[in-house]
């Protein structure tokens, strides 16, 4: 048995699970990023406690313990440093929390999109892959790398930031602080600004429709349910949102000729409203012979992916 455990900055969860898959149980609840870190890996460690007892396992039957975090972290050391999201974890030592908790059993740290990198290569659309990239497409734009089978995270934990790779000089202002990141071009806050800038003329009635009236509540969701009711506006929207991913992962073609891209999130709910787009700038902005050896999918696992993330990162040869 495998212990998952995840830490978000609005929910914690443990979960039980297989090397084939197979979440057995699972525990959650909020996670109060304003409690101390102690606290919340106190709460933790009673949802793992609950999830086991659910699975009818013991701490003796753990083979291993995966746990997916937003970075900044060291996997080496086992260490959390300040995310975005839990700014009171300052080098916090969460490995090592667990391995005195759980003696004996393997941990491994991680964050969350090269876990989920994992999880999709190991169960979901990435599976027979021997090179491949994940992106996730959502608030922000992460990524997870996996190289010649192994898992690719940089000097220091840092690979697979793909969202801030520089796609428009002089582009709207990034969360990092720069300025013309994917991230700004092709998340699901940047769909929205889109959307948002463009309505004009009495264009987007659906659009509006869909945000219950008020421009002002538009979100990457309202766009994409919108654009799936024919409104041109939400369309193009994503045509050009899904062009500057595309620009994005053209690059990424080049410099590391994957087999296949897989895209979360977004793309798995708007399909080929934006991966057609997607598609089109690859071709056009890459080489041929690279762009022909790679696919562009969507991601598989769904609901399932958090969890699945954690448990894969428990599994030491794909870690």
């Amino acid at each position: 048995m495998l212990l998952g455990i995840d830490i978000g900055g609005t929910k914690i969860a443990a979960v039980i699970g297989t090397p084939e898959g197979e979440i057995v149980a699972r525990q959650s609840e909020a996670t109060n990023a304003e409690a101390t870190p102690d606290a919340v890996l106190t709460r933790l460690n009673g949802l793992a406690a609950a999830a086991l007892k659910e699975a009818g396992a013991t701490k003796k039957s753990l083979t291993g313990i995966g746990i997916s975090c937003g970075g900044p972290l060291d996997t080496q050391t086992g260490t959390i440093y300040r995310p975005p999201n839990l700014p009171k974890w300052e080098a916090v030592p969460v490995r090592t929390w667990f391995e005195e908790k759980y003696p004996g059993v393997p941990v491994f740290l991680d964050n969350d999109a090269n876990a989920t990198a994992l999880a999709e290569w190991r169960f979901g659309a990435g599976q027979g892959a021997k090179n491949l990239i994940f992106l996730t497409m959502g608030t922000g734009i992460g990524g997870g790398i996996i190289l010649d089978g192994r898992l690719y995270r940089g000097t220091n934990d840092l690979a697979g930031e793909v969202g801030h790779q520089t796609i428009l000089i002089n582009g709207p202002l990034c969360g990092c602080g720069k300025h013309g990141c994917l991230e700004a071009l092709a998340s699901g806050p940047a769909i929205a600004r889109l959307a948002k800038e463009a309505l004009q003329y009495g264009r987007g009635k659906k659009l509006i429709a869909e945000a219950g009236g008020n421009r002002d509540n538009i979100t990457a969701r309202h766009v994409v349910e919108a654009a799936k009711l024919g409104d041109s506006l939400s369309i193009q929207v994503l045509v050009e949102a899904g062009t500057y991913m595309g620009i994005g992962l053209a690059n990424l073609i080049q410099i590391l000729n994957p087999e296949r891209i897989i895209l979360g999130t977004i793309a798995v709910h708007a399909g080929d409203i934006i991966l057609d787009p997607i598609r089109k700038a690859i071709a056009e902005y890459s080489w041929d012979r690279s762009a022909a050896v790679c696919t562009i999918v969507a991601a598989e696992l769904g609901d399932r992916a958090q969890d699945l993330a954690a448990v894969s990162l428990a599994i030491p040869q794909l870690s």
